[in-house]
This record gives C-alpha cells, sequence and structure tokens, in this order.
C-alpha cells in the first residue's frame, strides 16, 4: 500500500506545479487517506463467484458505415477562423 505522507504530497505538488499552505497539504494527505482506507473496504467484498465484467453495456454499439461523404462548401468552415493565409486557417502555435 502507498504511504500517504508529508513527502508524497511535497512530490505531487511539485509534479503539479502548485504552491500549497501548509493547511491544505494537511487537508489533501487527511483525504487522501481517508479515500485509500475506503477503497480497502473494497478487498473485503466477496467476488469469487461474480463473472469479470469488460463493460456495464450488455449490447454491442451499431456503427454506421465507413463511407466517404463529399463536403463542398469548404469556404463555410474557413469563415469561422478569424485569421487566413493563403488558403489556410492560421491558429495559435504550441509552446511547451
Amino acid at each position: 500500500m502507498i504511504k500517504i505522507d508529508e513527502d508524497l504530497i511535497r512530490h505531487l505538488e511539485n509534479l503539479a506545479r502548485l504552491q500549497l499552505t501548509e493547511e491544505q497539504r494537511r487537508s489533501i494527505e487527511k483525504d487522501m487517506k481517508e479515500i485509500l482506507a475506503y477503497m480497502e473496504l473494497l478487498n473485503e467484498v466477496d467476488v469469487s463467484q461474480v463473472e469479470p465484467m469488460y463493460t456495464p453495456i450488455e449490447s454491442n454499439a451499431e456503427l454506421r458505415a465507413d463511407e466517404v461523404k463529399l463536403f463542398e462548401d469548404v469556404e463555410a468552415i474557413r469563415s469561422n477562423f478569424p485569421k487566413r493565409r493563403d488558403g489556410h486557417i492560421v491558429v495559435p502555435g504550441i509552446h511547451a
């Protein structure tokens, strides 16, 4: 079982790029401990006679035919974008 302590909370805080107060750290630590304790109850449930279920939906989804459909009004889509250049839409770049 994972040990929930101040070191773990500080590690998660660092990974999430957060700056928490001591009160927030204590609250998160308490909440995580309560959640894990509650989840431990599941270990007490006898599921030996239960067949594994891969999805709660019993029926198969009906898929539509995979057909190419021609869309003739490309300009209608382009008109929704404020910036265009040489027939292409211009979107903001992604910076890591």
